[in-house]
């Protein structure tokens, strides 16, 4: 069970001058597309695969019949009455992983036995010290250390 885009190329004669026109449909097959037996007129024909794109960043796609008609949630748009799962391609966003690229560790001047770490995410650095909360730039000296060590 499959959808089909069939392309017809036709050639119209109005008052005497020949047009060529393209006309796209979707056909369902239940076997192959060579069932189909194209309509007279018909210059060319081409036929492919037929799949609707769904993109969204959070949910997968839904079919809903009303009134007769199927739609592909949550967009609304109207598919052929035909349409199932397999004929939809889903589009998933891709997961961007930020990776931990350093840690470093700093012994506490006022406790020796206690150490805090600063990490770093991305292009964002984080301390465990107490000094990042009291900092105004929310920025602690082992975080300025860090900085001035990668700015080298």
């Amino acid at each position: 069970m499959a959808l089909h885009e069939i392309i017809q190329t036709k050639k119209v004669s109005i008052l005497g001058n020949e047009i060529i026109t393209k006309h796209k449909f979707i056909k369902y097959t239940p076997t192959t597309i060579n069932s189909y037996v194209p309509e007279s007129g018909v210059v060319s024909q081409a036929s492919r695969l037929f799949k609707y794109d769904f993109e969204h960043p959070y949910m997968g796609p839904t079919l809903h019949i009303s009134n007769g008609k199927k739609y592909l949630l949550p967009m609304w748009k109207e598919v052929h009455p035909e349409t199932t799962y397999k004929d939809i391609n889903w589009i998933r966003p891709e997961k961007v992983e930020v990776k931990e690229k350093g840690t470093w560790k700093f012994e506490s001047s006022s406790d020796p036995n206690s150490f805090y770490f600063v990490r770093q995410n991305g292009t964002k650095l984080s301390c465990t010290c107490p000094g990042t909360f009291r900092a105004k730039d929310r920025r602690c000296k082992h975080i300025k250390q860090v900085e001035k060590e990668i700015s080298k």
